[in-house]
């Protein structure tokens, strides 16, 4: 299957009715939550033994709640950094984490972020690779590598007819929100497959990047 390109997505672009980019928000939580978005990059966050993130490309902050809220749970002081390039979305993720103390929000870009280098233990990057294309790809790699001090980890989905199928069917049984009916099953036709991740990681100068396939077709892309 081919990777569409010169596409976007719905949430790309600013979105003039609110409550169907939250509501589209809201199933995207719901997947990273039941649908394996969470738990793989929790279980990375732990490997590394990790205190600070950057969490890059934010949208609701959902996944670095979560790794907060498990801190806490572990004992460990752990502290997130959430970046969107979009404002709309910074209020939102503000909004729906309850503006816990132990999240900052900063508006910037991925692909210039706006630390000095290893300001982070850890830089995690959660459905949001697929939305940039080859060249922005690198370059997004490339700066969570240069931030991270330990690892980036990347989560996202896989492409193929499968995949597609899936979550063109999901996306229709579970929601009626026109942003997630139109994004899900471009988001895989947009996705990159395992190879092609580590081809993109090693050319933004990961050390010894590596792919683990997860379950509903999706993949955790780490540094060693």
């Amino acid at each position: 299957m081919k990777r569409a390109t010169g596409v976007l997505e719905l949430m790309d672009r600013p979105v003039d009715t609110p409550g169907d980019l939250e509501g589209n928000l809201a199933d995207i939580e719901f997947a990273n939550r039941w649908l394996g978005g969470i738990a793989p990059i929790r279980r990375e966050v732990r490997r590394a033994g990790a205190r600070t993130i950057l969490d890059v490309g934010s949208g609701s902050g959902d996944v670095p709640h979560a790794l907060v809220r498990d801190g806490r749970r572990r004992g460990v002081d752990l502290r997130a950094t959430c970046l969107d390039h979009s404002a709309q979305m910074i209020a939102i993720a503000q909004r729906r984490t309850g503006n816990d103390d132990r999240l900052t929000f900063v508006l910037g870009k991925g692909e210039r972020l706006p630390f000095a280098d290893g300001t982070f233990d850890v830089v995690t990057c959660s459905l949001a690779l697929h939305h940039f294309e080859p060249p922005a790809a690198q370059a997004l790699l490339r700066e969570m590598r240069r931030v991270a001090r330990l690892t980036p980890i990347v989560g996202d989905l896989t492409r193929s007819r499968l995949a597609f199928a899936a979550t063109w069917i999901w996306a229709r049984a579970t929601t009626r929100n026109r942003l997630t009916r139109h994004d899900a099953p471009l988001s895989v036709r947009r996705a990159y497959d395992e190879r092609e991740a580590l081809a993109l990681a090693r050319e933004a100068g990961w050390r010894s990047p590596r792919v683990e396939r997860e379950p509903f077709f999706r993949m955790t892309l780490v540094d060693g």
